[in-house]
C-alpha cells in the first residue's frame, strides 16, 4: 500500500497501487493542490520522481505553490500554458530568464502546446525516461479541453494515456471540473481509471468527498460522503463515529434554547460558525475539549454534564446500573455496535458488536491507542492482524496490548456476535 498522506483517504480505499490513475472530478472553487501535497507527506519511494504536466497556471504560479515539493523530489515540470493559454506573453516567458534560480530538476516547456501531436510526443519521451514509481500529476484535463476545444480528443488522450501508465506502474493524479464537460466525457473517464473521487463544495466550511469507483479494491467503508475541512493548510476529514453515546448535541440544544440563544449567538460567543453549532447538536460532530470548556462556562454546567451517560449511581452501595433504555447503538453497513458502557462510569468501553452473515469489513472498527479485548459469544470471526490472518470460534477470546485488527470476516451463514472491551 501506497499511502496518499492523507489517513482518512487510505482508510476508505485501502491506498494506493502501482498502476493507479486517480481522478478528481472538482467542483470549482476545490483547493485540490492540497491533495497533491498531502501525497509527499509520507515517506516513501514513489515520490522521488514527479512529472508535473501544466496546462492551467504559469510555471512561476506552480513553483510558488509547490516549492516544498521541488526542493525535495526530482521535478520534471511540462508547461503546456505558456505557449497554450498563457499565450506566449512575456510576463509568462521572464520564468525562463530567472529559471535558474527554482529549484526544479528540469523544465519541459512545449512550444506548441495547441498541437496535440506536439504535446503527445513530449510525454512519450517523457514516459520513456520516468516509469516504474514515478508520479504523474495533470493538473487540469478541463484546461486541456480549454485549450485544444475538443473535449473528444481529451479523451482520446486519456484512454491512450492512462493504460499506458499502468502498465509503466506508476501513479497519476488527473481532475477535471465536473461542471465544464459533458456526461459522456464523464462516463468515458470513469470507465477507464481506476479510482474516481467526487469533491464538492457545501453550505458550511466543509467539503465533502464520496468515492465513485475503487477498481479491484472492497467497497465496504468507501460508500457515502466524507467530510473534510482545510485547517492550517491541511486536509483534515470529519471521522465518522460508530458511537455517539453522550448524545452532547440534545444537551446543546435544550440549553441553548432554555436560555433563548440562537445559533448564531451561540456560534458568536464560541468563534464558530452557525453551521458547526448545528452538527454539534445534531450529533454529526464531537466539540472538542476546548469547546467543552466554553458550553461548560456559557451554560454554567460542569463538562460531565455533556459527556455522562444515564446510569443509575448508587455509591452507597458500590455499583452503577446502566439500564436498556441507556445503551445508544447504531448500524453501519453489515454491523450493529452497541455501547454498554462509557469509561467515564467504569474505567473501560464496553461493546456488543454484530456482524450479519458474511459481513466483510475492510477496515479497523475502533482507532484506540491502548489493550483491547473481545471474546466470541456466537458464531465464527475472521481477523486480520499485521497481514496474518487468524479465526476466533465461538467462546474463544483474544487481548490486544499494542496490536490492532485491521480487517474483519464473518465466514459463516449466521450472525457473529462478540463482547469488546477497550481498556
Amino acid at each position: 500500500m501506497i499511502p496518499t498522506g492523507i489517513a482518512h483517504l487510505d482508510k476508505i480505499t485501502g491506498g494506493l497501487t502501482l498502476g493507479d490513475n486517480v481522478v478528481f472530478q472538482i467542483a470549482s472553487g476545490v483547493p485540490i493542490e492540497y491533495f497533491i501535497k498531502s501525497y509527499f507527506n509520507s515517506p516513501h519511494e514513489y515520490n522521488k520522481s514527479v512529472i508535473y504536466i501544466n496546462f492551467n497556471y504559469s510555471p512561476h504560479t506552480i513553483y510558488k505553490r509547490f516549492h516544498h515539493i521541488f526542493t525535495r523530489a526530482n521535478v520534471t515540470l511540462v508547461d503546456a500554458f505558456t505557449h497554450g493559454k498563457g499565450n506566449s506573453d512575456p510576463v509568462f516567458l521572464d520564468f525562463y530568464s530567472q529559471e535558474a534560480q527554482h529549484d526544479i530538476q528540469e523544465v519541459i516547456c512545449i512550444e506548441n502546446p495547441r498541437n496535440i501531436a506536439s504535446f503527445l510526443d513530449a510525454m512519450n519521451q517523457i514516459q520513456e525516461v520516468h516509469k516504474e514509481g514515478s508520479f504523474y500529476i495533470f493538473d487540469s484535463l478541463t484546461g486541456m479541453n480549454e485549450l485544444w476545444k475538443d473535449e473528444q480528443s481529451v479523451l482520446d488522450i486519456f484512454a491512450f494515456t492512462c493504460p499506458k501508465l499502468y502498465d509503466l506502474n506508476t501513479i497519476a493524479y488527473w481532475v477535471y471540473e465536473k461542471n465544464a464537460h459533458s456526461k459522456k466525457f464523464i462516463a468515458g473517464i470513469t470507465h477507464i481509471t481506476q479510482i474516481v473521487f467526487s469533491i464538492n463544495n457545501t453550505d458550511e466550511d466543509y467539503y465533502d468527498l464520496k468515492v465513485l469507483k475503487l477498481e479491484d479494491r472492497p467497497t465496504t467503508s468507501s460508500g457515502g460522503s466524507h467530510r473534510f475541512r482545510i485547517i492550517n493548510r491541511t486536509i483534515e476529514f470529519q471521522e465518522h463515529r460508530e458511537v455517539m453515546p453522550f448524545h452532547i448535541g440534545a444537551k446543546v440544544k435544550e440549553l441553548r434554547k432554555s436560555q433563548q440563544i440562537t445559533q448564531s449567538g451561540l456560534a458568536q460567543r464560541l468563534n464558530m460558525t452557525p453551521g458547526a453549532i448545528s452538527q454539534i447538536e445534531n450529533d454529526i460532530t464531537m466539540p472538542s475539549l476546548h469547546t467543552l470548556v466554553q458550553l461548560s462556562t456559557i451554560f454554567n454546567r460542569p463538562i460531565e454534564y455533556f459527556i455522562s451517560i444515564d446510569a443509575h449511581k448508587n455509591p452507597s452501595k458500590g455499583f452503577s446500573l446502566i439500564e436498556r433504555k441507556d445503551i445508544s447503538s447504531v448500524t453501519h453497513s453489515n454491523i450493529k455496535l452497541e455501547k454498554l458502557s462509557d469509561d467515564s462510569i467504569t474505567g473501560i468501553q464496553a461493546f456488543h458488536i454484530t456482524f450479519d452473515n458474511k459481513a466483510d469489513v475492510q477496515r479497523p472498527l475502533f482507532l484506540h491507542k491502548g489493550r483491547e479485548f473481545f471474546m466470541v459469544i456466537e458464531g465464527t470471526i475472521n481477523i486480520c492482524i499485521n497481514d496474518e490472518d487468524y479465526t476466533v470460534n465461538n467462546g474463544e477470546s483474544m487481548y490486544l496490548e499494542t496490536a490492532f485488527i485491521e480487517k474483519w470476516l464473518n465466514p459463516e451463514d449466521q450472525e457473529c456476535q462478540i463482547i469488546y472491551l477497550l481498556l
